[in-house]
């Protein structure tokens, strides 16, 4: 007798629309699930055995890889992926067999299963060498944050850094700042530079951070009224790894478990010890000489030695000379003033602060001394302003 019902005597279920069914399926095959995961997900809504999912594959062309495309096609997709996958690694989109996979690639892409290869050598890193012609040809610049408020972790006390470097190796100029962020502050910190070494470079490398933009502007100003053309350098001096070199002498964390945070009394007292720590860093770093490398195209003897003998070490002197009225025309174009930015306390608490530490007796400020010297100018400034 015939079934006109449909009905096998079993529950199956409600079978889903044909849209749903085959958008389902297709998601199978691309999450690469097996038979039984298949059929677990599907008794959720929709029970039936093996055979039938057999058969709503093939209805569906549900793609699989014992039945892979043409190989003109499979070579397409492979070498699109290998174009597109930059870390060579696998990718789960085209349903072909590994083997096929291997045998393309190994065409088209041999160095992929080079990279791969079980006991491979890495390739070794390309060195360059530094090279130069003469100094203030290119200086490098940046922020040093090792002791900012993040990295210490004491509240809001922070002591930024900002550094000019030559390529040579010496330091120019090292200074602490309340905000090595901002760009105001920073075109300053640029024009205290060119003072202090009363000549500008013939290149200014740094990096793309918001701050640098007053600086940008003041060294192309400078540019425009010199000879120099700008040119590109690629291989950039960090000076975060020059200044990592002064952490250990300089009283990194201490006094981390000290509650007396109080963010104007401690900047006061730390910025003037960090500074002096920074110019006693800078002396020692320009006067030691570093060690001899046969393979260094650079000057290996003492920084101050290569500024002062140059034509001992074939350099020139490529600086440009700015007077110091074209500095001080430069900083009123800022919209603030020197001494606006590098106020690190308000000026009613640095009168209160000074007449403190002439109270204690002046004593001298050294990082092994800070904190002592700290909670003493803490009881007088406290009393004063009681």
């Amino acid at each position: 007798m015939v079934n006109r019902a449909g009905i096998n005597g079993v529950k199956n279920g409600a079978k889903p629309p044909d849209n749903k069914l085959k958008a389902t399926l297709h998601d199978f095959a691309r999450r690469q699930l097996s038979v039984e995961d298949r059929l677990a997900e599907l008794s959720r809504f929709y029970e039936i055995g093996k055979t039938k999912l057999m058969q709503l594959n093939k209805v569906f062309r549900v793609p699989s890889v014992r039945k892979p495309p043409p190989l003109e096609i499979c070579t397409a997709l492979v070498a699109e992926k290998a174009l597109d996958n930059s870390k060579a690694n696998r990718e789960t989109s085209a349903l072909i067999p590994r083997d096929t996979v291997r045998k393309i690639q190994s065409v088209i892409a041999p160095e992929g299963a080079e990279l791969r290869f079980p006991g491979r050598r890495k390739a070794l890193k390309f060195r360059g060498q530094l090279t130069a012609v003469s100094i203030m040809e290119e200086v490098h610049c940046d922020g040093h944050e090792k002791l900012g408020s993040k990295a210490l972790q004491m509240g809001p006390v922070g002591i930024p850094i900002y550094a000019f470097c030559d390529h040579t190796g010496k330091a120019l100029h090292m200074t602490v700042v309340p905000n090595d962020r901002c760009q105001v502050m920073i075109g300053h910190v640029f024009l205290d530079f060119i003072g202090a070494t009363g000549e500008m470079p013939v290149q200014l490398t740094f990096d793309g951070g918001t701050e640098t933009g007053c600086m940008r502007g003041l060294q192309q100003e400078l540019r425009s009224a010199s000879r120099h053309k700008l040119t590109s350098h690629l291989r950039r001096r960090l000076l975060p790894e020059l200044l990592e070199l002064e952490r250990p002498s300089t009283g990194y964390n201490s006094g981390r478990s000290s509650k007396q945070f109080i963010r104007t009394r401690k900047h006061e007292s730390c910025s003037h010890i960090v500074q002096k720590q920074l110019t006693m860093f800078q002396d020692y770093w320009n006067t030691t000489p570093c060690r001899k490398q046969k393979n260094k195209l650079l000057p290996t003897a003492a920084p101050d030695m290569v500024f002062n003998y140059l034509e001992k070490y074939d350099l020139e002197r490529c600086g440009t000379a700015v007077p110091t009225q074209v500095i001080q025309e430069l900083r009123t174009r800022l919209s603030k003033t020197h001494e606006e930015v590098m106020q690190w306390v308000p000026a009613e608490f640095d009168e209160v602060a000074s007449v403190a530490y002439e109270a204690i007796g002046s004593p001298s400020l050294h990082y092994s001394t800070g904190w002592l010297t700290f909670r003493e100018m803490l009881e007088v400034v406290e009393n004063l302003t009681m």
